[in-house]
């Protein structure tokens, strides 16, 4: 088991990037993933007020106070993004590892957690043909984003619980401009600006829970991220290209870029420092539940986002603000036999609304979604009085932003998570007759 969880983690560091594409992650450091570990995710973002023995909730680390058994986690998440401009439309896939996570108990009332998962994604593409100039195009494009390595403690004393989270945020933002000449008479020139960042961040956690009889429980809780500085290391380059007509292996005609490789500009090598300004995040709420059967909880959040800078560039987003209600419910977790294998099923749910980030045509765009999840039990076992077990998780998420407007952007978003949760025994002191 332990050496399945530190293959799995090798795997996964290997291969972070490699987003989809959005015209929104021209905002900012570009579309913001949130949380895509399952318990969050198949409940649309909850996580301030929750807490597992089984299961680890990076988004609040008072959670990690819960932790009974060592517990691993790693899973694929796949996005298709299809939208829409003056009845224009366009459809676009991604596939990638959503993140690792390890965790396990340091005491009683004592956990913490470990991993990494993305940050940010920004791909996007377009171009604007000025009508006033024959034969010329200028196309934005960019490509990049941002992941988090965290590790995290958290400590449980009289029903409240303290958590902390330090983060090292990494990564590369490349923007890049052309402007493209169908005539050969002159050259076409790109230009490609970097930024890698890279720097330390902290939040924190608080959660309160109590027994409000034999079988219900309550449980408040609020996470927060500081406004954090991080560092960027900055160049350009510029080189020229051609344009020529090519035969693809589908036997099109497709127009090809072939670019020089000498470049009339190249200052990777005198870098300019700078900085990547983050905001701020607060999220907090409370849960009600019974105890391996049911739970429903109510969260709000809010980002600050009209704080964001990248090397003091004009910002134009405006503060993101959401409510969420979640749950979860399992008809019988002692279920036995295969035919009452569905009663031991978790299921789970979760509703979102409120604003992004994202301002279009000077309008603060709403967004709203609507996620469900299944997490299907593998093989139980019992150690003592406790029983755990690994399990396996689908959940599919449909989120839309924009204003519904046809004069405006609008997205829809598929998102489909898929993990396996590893749960096991470590540091038991063996007995011996």
């Amino acid at each position: 088991m332990k050496n399945n969880l530190i293959a799995v983690f090798t795997v996964f560091t290997i291969s972070l990037m490699g987003q989809g594409n959005s015209p929104f992650s021209i905002n900012g450091p570009g579309d913001i993933f949130g949380t895509n570990f399952n318990n969050n995710f198949s409940q649309a973002g909850i996580g301030a007020s929750t807490r597992y023995n089984n299961q680890i909730n990076p988004l609040n680390p008072a959670s990690y106070s819960a932790v009974r058994f060592t517990i691993g986690e790693i899973g694929v998440f796949s996005s298709t993004n299809t939208y829409q401009e003056n009845g224009i439309s366009d459809t676009k896939n991604h596939t990638n590892l959503s993140g690792f996570t390890l965790g396990f108990p340091l005491g009683n009332n004592w956990g913490m957690a470990m991993g990494i998962n993305p940050y940010s994604k920004q791909n996007y593409s377009y171009f604007i043909t000025d009508p006033g100039i024959t034969g010329v195009d200028y196309i934005y494009e960019a490509n990049g984003g941002l992941s988090n390595v965290f590790l995290g403690t958290g400590y449980k004393y009289k029903g409240i619980s303290l958590g902390v989270n330090g983060t090292f945020l990494f990564g590369r933002l490349e923007e890049v401009s052309k402007v493209k000449y169908s005539d050969d008479e002159f050259k076409s020139v790109r230009f490609q600006n970097f930024s890698n960042v890279k720097g330390f961040s902290w939040n924190t956690g608080i959660q309160y829970d109590i027994d409000l009889n034999e079988e219900l429980f309550f449980t408040a809780g609020a996470s927060y991220a500081l406004q954090a500085k991080f560092n960027t290391s900055n160049h350009l380059k510029a080189n020229y290209f051609s344009v020529a007509d090519i035969e693809n292996s589908n036997g099109d005609i497709v127009s090809a870029e072939f670019h020089e490789t000498e470049h009339i500009i190249d200052e990777e090598n005198t870098p300019t420092e700078g900085t990547l300004i983050l905001p701020q995040n607060i999220q907090a709420g409370i849960t009600i539940g019974e105890q391996d059967n049911w739970t429903l909880s109510l969260e709000t959040a809010f980002s600050e986002w009209e704080n964001y800078s990248l090397n003091s560039s004009k910002n134009t987003l405006k503060n993101s603000r959401k409510i969420i209600l979640g749950g979860s419910i399992i008809p019988n977790i002692q279920a036995l036999g295969k035919s009452n294998y569905w009663k031991s099923i978790k299921y789970n749910f979760g509703l979102k609304y409120g604003l992004s980030q994202v301002v279009y045509n000077n309008e603060q765009l709403p967004e709203y979604g609507i996620n469900f999840g299944l997490n299907l039990p593998l093989k139980k076992f019992k150690y003592e009085t406790e029983t755990f077990g690994s399990m396996v998780n689908i959940s599919i998420g449909y989120m839309h932003r924009g204003n519904n407007a046809s004069t405006s952007i609008n997205e829809d978003y598929i998102n489909l998570n898929l993990s396996i949760i590893l749960n096991d025994k470590w540091f038991i002191k063996r007995k011996f007759n």
